[in-house]
């Protein structure tokens, strides 16, 4: 079941009355590097997780790279009592950024307060004793530097796989570390020491870590060494007002305790999970747990962990999955076979920070030996949907030329699998793989299809806003005018060619030119049936669907007007999947569909498809009183709108780049108002189209 949000003056506080045994029952913190993650042990200890996003093994490049180069856990502290815990509640703080543990004994309370600071990479555990007569120990267990997922009896694991050396633990200066070294250099440190106060003790921990070399111990036990009393009231500080400049980018009002609950959590969890200048967001984000998923998933969940970002209005968090992005350009050519190396790009189903997955289809070679990952041809192309939105959100030069060369190269790999069938129409030669379909390695699958058509239209469009005329460009326009139909049937689309849907699927790999590309969309009022049809045969089939299964549903209902239906397939997804603290769970942590949700809560409020956006195009009817403030939307505009009893009071619009959008409003007789440079028009059926400069705002009210 999950907590709710207490809202008060200046604070909002997510309560756990009860904590659990696991992570997903726990008070969690987080800077976007090192995170932490509090909740039982035993019946007199509790347990403090510690993670760093980053630390990831890295030996050389091997088709068992879920071992080699595995996400690798770090361990744990743990509170030993001398007296049973009768009872132990949790409470996470949002807007300040810390958690708060009350564990009551025979021999009073004591609390334990993790703060995970914004700008240092330190971490503080406070031990708060005044309420407590009793005694306790403090010590760390780390974990082993091996892959999580030799763990599990079902993976299939490397015959031969040598473990890292066992680390060691020691004191120096002091200060208490414990040092893990790496089989293909460098290695990791977690370094602690203790500050003895009168009413509490603070812990102060740190983390480093190199690929290279072994300074990272010696670095870390002098940073924590001198990391004093000052240094810890200057970062509290500055942590207090990072979190304060974070929540001031956008907001969102739901009368719904429970949603309004839930999508504070998720807010916090972006920025938890991952910053600006930190590692991009893999399936765990910095709380590790025993997991068959040690690594960074690309055919779905990095697409959908940073879906909520640009509504949001944080870019800024986005720019870290764009920076690993950036970095990795030679191992994204490296993944593509040989032949096309000179000018494709593509990425398998699962790598390490690097972004070295292969893909190993190339016409006329048989890979009878690769695996279902290797054969995905989708997942880089859709992953440049969130690097586009980027820059559509930003409308940034720098990023439309980073864009523009790295969505030509992956738009390469497809073109050059294309032939023409018999009918003179262009269709993907080769098989690919569907994500998550059992009988998915086929011809032709909507998957492809859905993705290729919207790099193409994408590149004609970002071709056109520059007047570019790339040499490609006749290319892309002859491939997209005559490339094959999407696969149906009289049950609605169809995995592939020749591959209908006839068992449970909980990817909407399937469905994706309906969401998130909007290629087939409700505006098309001849399409409405096929999208129907197709949405209520996949969700009929319900054996295997899982948490993201309900997401992709909403977010479609959303897409449809239908705020009712997609609020009742959330509360599905809150109901069944979702943990007690939001996280969420398939075999391990999986981070995204929690955030997904969160994408979709946004989408009842606003949504851009088809050239127009949208205010409140699917609000539940229960909710009648909603606002946000300063949502980002397609072409730098922020959005604020107020809603009352149902009906759409304000609409404000301000333009941070110069540029024309169209917007549905939901005021049946709108005035307007321009603050600065600007202009506007209603055309025929209701629809404003406002023209405004950079800098200036647009008011929307209904006439009185």
């Amino acid at each position: 079941m999950l907590c709710f949000v207490c809202h008060g003056q200046d604070k909002a506080i997510f309560h756990i009355p009860k904590l659990g045994n696991n992570i997903y029952e726990g008070v969690f913190t987080g800077n976007g590097l090192l995170g932490t993650m509090t909740y039982l042990k035993s019946s007199q200890s509790v347990r403090i997780d510690i993670g760093r996003t980053d630390i990831y093994d890295h030996r050389e490049k091997s088709n068992k790279k879920l071992f080699d180069k595995a996400r690798l856990s770090l361990g744990h502290f743990f509170i030993n009592f001398d007296v049973n815990i009768d009872s132990a509640g949790g409470d996470i703080f949002l807007q300040q950024a810390f958690s708060l543990t009350n564990i009551k004994t025979s021999a009073g309370i004591l609390q334990i307060k993790t703060t995970t600071l914004s700008e240092d990479n330190i971490i503080l555990i406070e031990v708060i004793k005044n309420a407590y007569n009793g005694n306790y120990s403090f010590d760390l267990c780390p974990d082993c530097a091996i892959s999580p997922r030799m763990k599990f009896d079902y993976t299939q694991k490397p015959v031969h796989y040598i473990r890292n050396p066992l680390g060691k633990s020691g004191n120096s200066k002091g200060v208490s570390f414990y040092n893990q070294e790496l089989l293909a250099g460098g290695g990791y440190a977690t370094v602690y020491k203790k500050v003895i106060g009168m009413d509490k003790d603070v812990y102060v921990v740190s983390v480093g870590y190199s690929q290279v070399n072994n300074s990272y111990l010696e670095e870390t036990i002098d940073f924590v060494h001198h990391f004093d009393s000052q240094d810890i009231n200057r970062g509290v500080k500055k942590h207090q007002d990072w979190w304060q400049n974070y929540y001031s980018a956008s907001s969102l009002f739901l009368p719904d305790k429970l949603y309004q609950s839930f999508y504070d959590m998720q807010l916090y969890k972006l920025a938890s999970a991952t910053r600006a200048d930190k590692p991009a967001m893999d399936l765990q984000g910095p709380w590790t747990s025993p997991t068959p998923w040690p690594a960074y998933w690309m055919n779905l969940n990095l697409q959908l962990a940073y879906s909520p970002v640009f509504t949001s209005n944080h870019l800024d968090i986005a720019s870290s999955l764009i920076q690993m992005i950036d970095r990795n350009i030679s191992n994204l050519r490296e993944n593509v076979p040989a032949a096309y190396r000179y000018n494709s790009i593509a990425i398998g189903r699962s790598s390490a920070n690097d972004l070295w997955s292969p893909v190993v289809l190339e016409k006329g070679v048989s890979i009878a030996d690769a695996s279902d990952g290797e054969k995905e041809l989708g997942n880089l192309l859709w992953l440049l949907h969130s690097y586009y939105s980027y820059y559509r959100f930003s409308m940034r030069e720098d990023v439309y030329d980073r864009l523009f060369p790295l969505l030509k190269e992956a738009v390469n790999y497809y073109l050059h699998l294309l032939e023409k069938n018999e009918s003179g129409k262009y269709h993907v030669a080769v098989k690919t793989y569907s994500p998550e379909y059992k009988y998915g390695y086929a011809y032709d699958t909507n998957y492809d299809l859905a993705i290729l058509r919207w790099g193409l239209k994408s590149l004609i469009e970002l071709d056109h806003e520059k007047n570019k005329k790339d040499p490609l460009y006749d290319r892309w326009v002859d491939v997209l005018d005559n490339l094959i139909d999407f696969p149906q049937g009289v049950n609605g689309y169809l995995i592939a060619k020749d591959v209908p849907y006839d068992e449970s699927h909980r990817h909407y790999s399937h469905l994706m030119m309906i969401y998130p590309f909007y290629e087939i969309n409700w505006d098309q009022k001849e399409n409405r049936v096929l999208i129907e049809r197709s949405i209520k045969y996949w969700k009929s089939k319900n054996q295997y669907l899982q948490g993201y299964s309900f997401t992709g549903a909403a977010s479609m209902y959303a897409m449809m007007g239908r705020g009712d239906a997609a609020l009742t397939s959330l509360d599905n997804l809150l109901k069944s999947y979702i943990k007690k603290n939001t996280l969420y769970a398939e075999s391990g942590p999986v981070i995204e569909t929690p955030l997904a949700a969160m994408t979709s809560i946004q989408e009842l409020c606003l949504q851009y498809w088809n050239g127009k956006l949208r205010i409140f195009p699917a609000v539940p009817t229960a909710w009648k009183d909603i606002s946000f403030k300063k949502f980002l939307t397609d072409g730098a505009f922020l959005v604020s709108a107020k809603r009352e009893n149902g009906i759409t009071q304000t609409v404000e619009i301000e333009s941070q780049h110069t540029g024309t959008i169209k917007v549905e409003s939901g005021i049946s007789t709108p005035m307007v108002v321009i603050k600065g440079r600007g202009k506007y028009e209603i055309d025929l059926d209701g629809i404003i189209v406002f023209t405004l400069n950079k800098g200036a705002r647009a008011l929307v009210y209904e006439k009185k």
